[in-house]
């Protein structure tokens, strides 16, 4: 039998709802990774941890190092997308300590409207993520910092 998980945008109403006919009809409907907002999935799913799913779909448990090597990326590169994975509960442990991917098959379904493309307010940004919002703030700080021309001092000659 294939496994398959979901993997959407979603209201906390629509998750509600979906668990509550779950219940009534005692069966389950299968395995949903919902989020919020497109700015929580896309955290999330970023494009080399797509990879990683993309390798380890019906591939069975295997080792950060054949993963790494499947997929052609630096072991610790590919340790940090894989705990985040773990983490948000898409990659398990197996009872050798292997990494497992326990789906054969991957849904992705989600609409995007106009109001969901529009950039969030200050106020959206930090509530999804106060701690991200001040380091976008002092990166942009840095870069401004950065890229602002340096006055260069005249030297006499022969000095370093």
């Amino acid at each position: 039998m294939m496994k398959t998980v979901t993997i959407g945008i979603a209201s906390m109403e629509e998750v509600s709802q979906r668990f509550l006919a779950a219940v009534k009809s005692g069966k389950s409907h299968g395995t949903f990774f919902s989020y919020a907002t497109p700015e929580l999935l896309f955290r999330t799913f970023t494009t080399p941890r797509w990879q990683i799913i993309r390798a380890m779909t019906g591939a069975g448990p295997m080792s950060i190092r054949e993963l790494s090597r499947r997929i052609e990326r630096d072991v610790k590169g590919v340790h940090r997308d894989v705990t985040a994975l773990l983490e948000a509960g898409l990659l398990e442990h197996d009872e050798h300590g292997a990494i497992v991917f326990p789906f054969d098959t991957v849904h992705v379904d989600f609409t995007l409207k106009a109001a969901d493309l529009a950039p969030p307010s200050a106020t959206e940004r930090k509530a999804l993520d106060p701690a991200t919002d001040e380091a976008c703030e002092q990166a942009s700080r840095t870069a401004r910092r950065r890229a602002a021309p340096r006055k260069r001092e005249s030297r006499p000659a022969g000095s370093r």
